[in-house]
């Protein structure tokens, strides 16, 4: 009769570890078994082809707009009271330029980039505070610039040649805020 037991009690607990192991209880986190994901075909990306950017017809205040696939030739210019330089790492190449004005002064800056290699003797304005920009073949201009800031102007298909640049807020230009850039 012991043996009977043995296999009773064997049987029982045998069926009472497969039951705890079949159980649904939500509190038992280990028995718990996540659905398995399932795979999908996302559609793949299809290419196409976007327009590249056109430049602007005539200069635009502060930028113009450029293709990106030909080389940039740039160019910083430093200003700070009565004080003009550039400053080119290489030879000014023909084509796209960029300019960086950079403000090292304690007074507003701007750049007015002149179709013409001379910057002596403009006509004033009627106050004679500034330099006539509606009597100038201006190329492109950068706007004030207060004290540490920068600003940029891209230009594009620039020939060879000089080319005179003024600082252009009142009374700066005849203070001799002018200098030229040569385009090779």
């Amino acid at each position: 009769m012991k043996r009977k037991n043995i296999i009773f009690i064997s049987a029982i607990l045998m069926l009472l570890s497969i039951l705890s192991c079949s159980s649904n209880d939500s509190n038992d986190t280990n028995d718990y078994m996540a659905p398995m994901p399932t795979a999908t075909t996302a559609p793949m990306p299809t290419a196409t082809t976007a327009p590249m950017p056109t430049a602007t017809t005539a200069p635009t205040d502060n930028t113009t707009m450029s293709s990106m696939t030909d080389a940039v030739s740039e160019v910083s210019i430093l200003m700070s009271e009565w004080d003009v330089s550039v400053d080119s790492t290489s030879s000014i190449k023909e084509g796209k330029i960029k300019l960086t004005l950079v403000n090292n002064g304690n007074l507003e800056h701007n750049m007015v980039l002149l179709n013409s290699d001379n910057y002596e003797n403009l006509e004033l304005t009627d106050d004679s505070s500034m330099a006539d920009e509606s009597k100038l073949d201006i190329l492109g201009k950068i706007s004030g610039l207060q004290p540490g800031e920068s600003g940029e102007l891209l230009l594009e298909d620039i020939g060879p040649g000089t080319y005179a640049f003024i600082c252009n807020t009142p009374g700066h230009y005849q203070l001799g805020m002018v200098n030229k850039i040569i385009v090779e």
